[in-house]
């Protein structure tokens, strides 16, 4: 089998949330354990694990001029696969670089009109895409970092002693009225609540894993993001609060296969009904151990070493193709 040259294409930060830099690292640590040799292009140099640097080349894009830099420099590294995981792709980019340089592999939900080789979406369910799309999806196929995979069956406690409050690397006034509705429910009483925030997210040594505090914690309150995966593979009960559009769909698979549940920031009477879910589900540890159970059933934390493989044997197979 031939080095692969993999090319990974992801952004993070206070606007755009870390979900997309931290599942192509995974990813990336994935590809490299296969043997390749990985290329990593970003317009956020800073928003980015520090180990990363011992695994990949950065190279630091203009995201202004990025349609006109991104294909010769791929060209430059001798790209044989991009994997692209944008806020929001670029279809004419993505046509480019599928016609004129190598195969084009997206990661994620909010890819638009762009058309590629083969899209990687992000959920706990399995989803249909168009005829035109070739794709992967479902529990088998999250990115997480190595630290998820194989945790213990999680115990869970008679008692709500921590609670955990994370909405994730976006900036948003949100986790504020959240903290204070927490405060405000009486069976929290005693408890501890910790609050994230995404105070470290303009530098990417200052970036803090969340697995210690999901591992820590008894309940969570979590955005529709990443973190879901990862709280499932924890095996953490949490109430998931959607903070962009493209979470509603993930949340609401988390809820519907009773990993969770979720609520809607935009409905009424937001606040109160945090606190009557948080005392819900205080006073109801069967609910929460069964929660538990079916979160870590389904998400192993293994998903990232399957795609690795995947796309190795994906790309000789478009090379060969090709020849």
């Amino acid at each position: 089998m031939s080095q692969r040259r993999i090319a990974l294409r992801a952004d993070g930060g206070g606007d755009i949330g870390l979900g997309h830099v931290m599942r192509c690292a995974a990813l990336a640590r994935a590809l490299v354990r296969t043997g390749a040799e990985i290329d990593w292009f970003t317009t956020t140099p800073t928003v980015l694990p520090v180990w990363l640097d011992d695994l990949a080349h950065i190279h630091v894009l203009d995201d202004e001029i990025e349609t006109d830099l991104l294909a010769p420099m791929l060209v430059a590294a001798g790209s044989d696969l991009l994997v692209g995981d944008w806020k929001s792709t670029p279809a004419d980019l993505v046509a480019q670089i599928r016609q004129t340089v190598c195969p084009v592999v997206l990661i994620g939900g909010f890819t638009g009109d762009a058309v590629a080789d083969l899209h990687i979406r992000q959920g706990f369910a399995e989803t249909s895409d168009a005829p035109q799309r070739s794709s992967l999806s479902g529990a088998s196929w999250l990115l997480l970092d190595d630290a998820y995979a194989g945790l213990p069956p999680r115990q869970t406690g008679t008692r709500i002693t921590r609670l955990l409050i994370s909405l994730g690397g976006t900036d948003t006034a949100l986790i504020d009225r959240i903290e204070a509705a927490a405060r405000q429910t009486g069976a929290l009483a005693g408890a501890e609540i910790q609050v994230r925030r995404p105070g470290g997210t303009r530098d990417g040594r200052l970036l803090q894993p969340l697995r210690d505090a999901l591992l820590e914690a008894d309940l969570a309150i979590l955005a529709g993001g990443t973190t879901l995966h990862e709280a499932a593979a924890t095996g953490l009960p949490a109430i998931s609060v959607p903070i962009v559009p493209h979470q509603y769909d993930r949340a609401g698979q988390y809820q519907r296969l009773g990993l969770g549940l979720m609520i809607d920031p935009e409905k009424p009477c937001f606040e109160r009904r945090i606190t009557e879910t948080l005392d819900a589900l205080a006073a109801d540890p069967v609910r929460r151990g069964r929660m538990a159970r079916r979160g870590q059933a389904l998400v192993d934390g293994r998903g990232a070493d399957r795609l690795a493989r995947h796309l190795i044997e994906f790309s000789l197979s478009q090379q060969a193709r090709s020849q």
